[in-house]
């Protein structure tokens, strides 16, 4: 560990294989798969792993040659390994594990003695950590850690690509005013579990609502006053979900929500109690200019494949129901 390594032609070979092999790829989890696998095979070692850190949230991201021995640890800030590489930014070199202080906090098997834990440090913050280890006494030397410290910071420029990507991802899928999916998202999503249900047999509801008299709420208290209904009615939404459904802003004061697993009976009782809770929520947006004004929502129900087998006649079918929901008085759940 103590010489600084030469310019070694098999290393930088190997880098730049590596590099080459990610390329300009912008899926952080194949980043990482990749990775991990190239570092196994040129090392040889017993295993390796690429932990990421997030708003101090520990996340094994890939890994190879651990099995089932690593899917017992919980990975947190507060593990002597992680914590020291958080508060220090240093990378840790041991040539025999039983003699070091890091003992116990190291996810390794039976057989591991030796191992390098290199930060990958992206503006001067440490976001992830690449570990390797070996069943052999003071196996890695300097070349290997020359090897891992460019290999970090390949890895921490492909994060800064990688996060911008998604940020750019979630911009064409989030709707700016009220924050949750757009039209273009629920297009992707209900193309998509049209298709799961109808190859593995499964239930799927679609619900299509509104916001009772809008326009007549813009006109009287104006389209900021409508807008924050339409945000707060939003968020509301979206709390309020069940894990395996998701809500949309379809366009104007219509929001959609597709329910997966979910036949024709039960999407009805879970529109009613929607309709239900929000006819009786105070929104803010309104409670403070006209105490005591009730908003309610109208919403149409369609089911795969109960009612229609397809993309535009799903949609079509709750939007007809929601016409009658509209036409019967509104404030109704129609299937």
């Amino acid at each position: 560990m103590g010489e600084k390594p030469g310019v070694d032609l098999k290393i930088l070979k190997a880098i730049f294989n590596i590099i080459n092999s990610i390329g300009s790829e912008l899926e952080l989890d194949k980043i990482c798969d990749l990775m991990v696998e190239k570092i196994y095979q040129q090392v040889n070692c017993n295993g390796c792993a690429i932990i990421l850190i997030n708003d101090n949230k520990v996340k094994l991201q890939s890994e190879i040659g651990f099995g089932e021995s690593i899917e017992e640890v919980e990975f947190s800030t507060e593990m002597p390994l992680i914590k020291y590489i958080l508060s220090t930014k240093n990378k840790i070199f041991i040539g025999d594990i039983e003699k070091s202080n890091f003992k116990y906090s190291i996810p390794r098997g039976d057989l591991t003695t030796s191992m390098i834990c290199m930060p990958i440090i992206v503006k001067d913050q440490v976001r992830g950590i690449i570990y390797i280890d070996l069943k052999h006494v003071n196996t890695f030397s300097s070349k290997h850690e020359y090897f891992l410290n460019i290999l970090a910071h390949e890895i921490s420029v492909a994060i800064e690509r990688a996060m911008a990507y998604e940020r750019i991802k979630i911009l064409t899928i989030k709707d700016d005013l009220t924050g949750i999916y757009n039209r273009r998202k629920f297009d992707q999503d209900l193309n998509e579990e049209i298709n799961k249900a109808m190859r593995y047999a499964r239930n799927l509801s679609l619900l299509m609502m509104d916001i009772d008299y809008f326009k007549k709420i813009n006109d009287k208290y104006g389209h900021q006053i409508g807008d924050s209904m339409l945000r707060e009615l939003g968020m509301f939404l979206y709390k309020n979900m069940r894990n395996t459904d998701k809500v949309y802003r379809y366009g104007g004061e219509e929001f959609a929500i597709i329910c997966t697993e979910t036949d024709r009976d039960n999407a009805i009782i879970f529109a009613e109690r929607i309709r239900k809770v929000i006819s009786e929520k105070e929104f803010i947006s309104i409670e403070n200019i006209d105490p005591g004004r009730a908003i309610t929502i109208s919403i149409g129900v369609s089911s795969f494949p109960f009612n229609a087998t397809k993309f535009d006649p799903l949609i079509k079918y709750a939007d007809d129901a929601l016409y009658r929901a509209k036409s019967q008085g509104r404030n109704k759940v129609v299937a």
